[in-house]
């Protein structure tokens, strides 16, 4: 099945533009519900040549392309923009997406955009409006492209934060079955527009829906070996490919494979991936994987090896969880093993209806003599190893205390 997978990738990658040129423009990636008093819009606004830029809002992936699109519209327009809603849809406009897509006054206006917005909704909405039924770029992608070499910023949420990488997930089946069972060719996986460049692969929702499982099968099915996790309400900003900086709410997990093993064949077994979760004001150097703290947490670091180290007194002496999928936990277990005594924690993943039937998982989240971050409001955590092995549960999983 990988095999598979990784063929039919392979043979969409040739349609993709090559990846040789300088690129001067920035992308703003949020994780979806991109709220309207976070922080990221006026950083757009300014990415994009600040007060009177013009921005081009794509609302292609929504459900109700008119009201949402044109509701970032009015949002951008007041603070300062000159937004422009770009009326490709499937429904909702009086002009099909092909029109739209070759249309000399659309794509000039491109061209010369200082920016562009994806509205969120469904990604494969955005591949089969602005790709060719061969995988190449339609003439308005490439209007697209060339504005963002010259230094617009392209910036998405949700389904259009899933499309910056050059692979992206279309339609996952549930975490446990892609643990147990991999992609479905043809259907998990498929080609994204790969604004952020060949390296790097981009999820949403992260740790709000606890995605880091599916996140480490896409890589490993699609050969990646560099991942981005983006939460909600929070936005990653890449200048060039080269730095990037976080700004919102919750935070970003980076996810490094390059030294990982993977026990080959399914369900899913891989151990040494390293993990990061970077908050607002963080910075981090793509090429060195370098991060400079944000001010606010800048003077509380935490050294786990340092001889005055402190675990935090209030953290059980061990960690685990029952359900280390469940919203938020994630990126809790991370700060938590970060400051904790033994510096580990345990989670499972399973079906607690019927544990013995389907694989189960058990999850190792561990600190390591490389382990570090900063405290303030939300804490910087860099450098945490994790490790998951199928497990076979029993059934029941519990009986009763009393006869």
């Amino acid at each position: 099945m990988r095999r598979l997978v990784l063929c039919m990738l392979a043979i969409l990658a040739t349609a993709l533009p090559a990846w040789t040129e300088q690129v001067k423009g920035s992308l703003l990636i949020a994780g979806g519900d991109f709220r309207l008093d976070n922080p990221g819009w006026p950083r757009l606004v300014d990415l994009a040549g600040g007060k009177g830029a013009t921005i081009l809002v794509l609302p292609t992936g929504s459900g109700d392309p008119v009201g949402s699109g044109g509701r970032i519209v009015e949002h951008l327009r007041g603070l300062g923009a000159n937004a422009i809603l770009l009326p490709l849809a499937e429904k909702g406009f009086d002009r099909p997406a092909a029109d739209i897509v070759t249309d000399p006054v659309w794509i000039d206006r491109a061209r010369h955009a200082g920016g562009f917005f994806l509205v969120g909704g469904d990604q494969s909405r955005y591949t089969a409006a602005l790709l060719r039924a061969d995988g190449t770029d339609t003439p308005l992608l490439a209007a697209i492209r060339t504005a963002h070499a010259r230094g617009a910023v392209i910036a998405g949420s949700s389904a259009g934060a899933a499309i910056m990488s050059a692979t992206m997930i279309k339609d996952a089946p549930e975490t446990l079955d892609l643990l147990a069972t991999g992609p479905i060719a043809g259907r998990t996986l498929g080609p994204g527009l790969g604004f952020i460049g060949p390296d790097w692969f981009v999820d949403q929702h992260f740790l709000a829906r606890g995605r880091f499982a599916r996140t480490l099968v896409a890589m490993d099915s699609a050969g990646y070996t560099r991942g981005l996790g983006v939460d909600e309400n929070t936005a990653i900003i890449i200048r060039e490919r080269k730095t990037a900086e976080v700004v919102g709410a919750s935070g970003v997990v980076v996810i490094d494979t390059r030294t990982a093993r993977r026990v080959p064949g399914w369900p899913f077994e891989q151990t040494g991936s390293v993990l990061s979760l970077l908050r607002d004001g963080d910075q981090m150097d793509l090429a060195t994987g370098d991060v400079t703290p944000g001010s606010a947490r800048a003077d509380a670091p935490i050294l786990p090896t340092s001889p005055g180290f402190e675990p935090d007194p209030e953290l059980p002496a061990t960690l685990a969880t029952g359900d280390i999928l469940a919203p938020w936990q994630f990126g809790r277990l991370m700060a938590q093993v970060l400051e904790s005594r033994k510096g580990e924690a345990t989670g499972l993943a399973f079906d607690a209806a019927t544990p013995a039937t389907r694989p189960a998982f058990r999850m190792l989240l561990t600190r390591n003599a490389n382990s570090r971050g900063w405290a303030g409001d939300g804490i910087t955590v860099l450098n945490l190893t994790i490790d998951i092995t199928p497990v076979r549960m029993a059934d029941p999983l519990f009986s009763p205390l009393r006869p």
